[in-house]
């Protein structure tokens, strides 16, 4: 749940680095990776790490896993529950600007995710990610709130992960199996090629791409609903 203030009603909640709450420059910077400092461009001394994905919206999840396995993909991490906080300032300049601040409780770890603007593209979503481990979860909470920022948005989902070992039409994809309260899906990350060729070999087609965020796919799915949370109800009780 979460409260009038913005703050998770929950254990943890993970940390990372942010920009300055009134530099709305930095937040445009990204899509170049520089800053602007006393008023000159710098580069950042973070390298850019673009992200290309699509969702698929799967309908058995079995079938699929056993496609990647006869495929050569190798189960990295086994079915593990996830929980996702999306945090933003009171004026949602974060979403304005077409950018999202993440923090996810994933096995055990705290991960804080920047994703940047996505990048023009017809079938893929492509935008810069950074994202780090958290130590001290319960300190940065406490940090972003301070900072103005508030959880605007939670989500759920239990995920599985394959790694691909080397066929040659997709030598580096990862695919995510994703169990949400709204359906399951999958993810394939990497090179646009391969990720069209996977697809293809999986029964996809461009037409089913999806780019759409899970909040937003939560506000399709359910236009009229005023919770911020797409959550399992039985593990949400025992979250709180």
């Amino acid at each position: 749940m979460i409260s009038a203030s913005g703050k998770p009603q929950r254990p943890a909640s993970h940390a990372g680095q942010v920009s300055s709450p009134g530099d709305r420059r930095i937040l445009k910077d990204t899509r170049d990776a520089s800053l602007k400092v006393g008023g000159k461009r710098v580069l950042s001394p973070i390298p850019r790490n673009l992200e290309v994905e699509v969702k698929l919206r799967v309908h058995d999840l079995r079938h699929l896993r056993r496609a990647l396995l006869r495929l050569g993909f190798r189960e990295s991490v086994s079915r593990s529950f996830e929980d996702n906080w999306i945090f933003d300032f009171p004026d949602r300049r974060l979403t304005q600007a077409d950018s999202l601040l993440r923090l996810r409780y994933y096995q055990g770890r705290a991960i804080l995710t920047f994703k940047g603007p996505a990048s023009r593209s017809r079938h893929f979503k492509i935008r810069e990610e950074l994202e780090t481990e958290v130590q001290s979860p319960d300190v940065y909470q406490e940090i972003l709130c301070r900072l103005g920022l508030q959880a605007t948005f939670r989500y759920q989902k239990y995920r599985s992960v394959f790694k691909s070992q080397g066929p040659p039409d997709f030598p580096s994809l990862t695919v995510t199996l994703d169990e949400t309260p709204i359906g399951d899906y999958a993810e394939i990350e990497g090179a646009e090629k391969e990720i069209d060729s996977l697809a293809k070999k999986l029964g996809f087609s461009r037409g089913q791409y999806i780019t759409d965020s899970y909040l937003v796919l939560y506000l399709k799915e359910r236009p009229r609903s005023r919770k911020k949370e797409m959550v399992f109800r039985e593990r949400s009780e025992k979250n709180l």
